[in-house]
C-alpha cells in the first residue's frame, strides 16, 4: 500500500482529496508556467483532455527533477465550454 506521495499542486482541494482517501503527501509546487504551455498546445489543435494531461506530466515531471526516488503525482484541470 501506498504510504506517501509528492503532489506536484499548491491545490489545497486536491491535498485533501488525497488526505480524505488515506494517502498522505508532502506538497512540492513545480512553480510551471503554465500559459506558455497552454497557448503552445491551443495552436497545436490539442484538446482540453490533452492540455490538462500535458500540464500534469510536466510538473510531475518537474518536481521528480529535485525528489528522486519518490512518487511524484502531477494534476492539472481545464474548464472547456462547448
Amino acid at each position: 500500500m501506498l504510504n506517501k506521495i509528492i503532489l506536484a499542486s499548491k491545490s489545497e482541494v486536491r491535498k485533501q482529496i488525497l488526505l480524505k482517501h488515506g494517502i498522505s503527501c508532502d506538497v512540492v509546487p513545480s512553480n510551471v508556467d503554465e500559459e506558455p504551455v497552454k497557448q503552445s498546445l491551443i495552436k497545436e489543435g490539442a484538446t482540453p483532455e490533452i492540455i490538462s494531461k500535458n500540464l500534469a506530466e510536466l510538473k510531475a515531471n518537474k518536481v521528480s527533477l529535485k525528489k528522486k526516488n519518490e512518487i511524484v503525482l502531477g494534476a492539472d484541470s481545464v474548464i472547456d465550454l462547448e
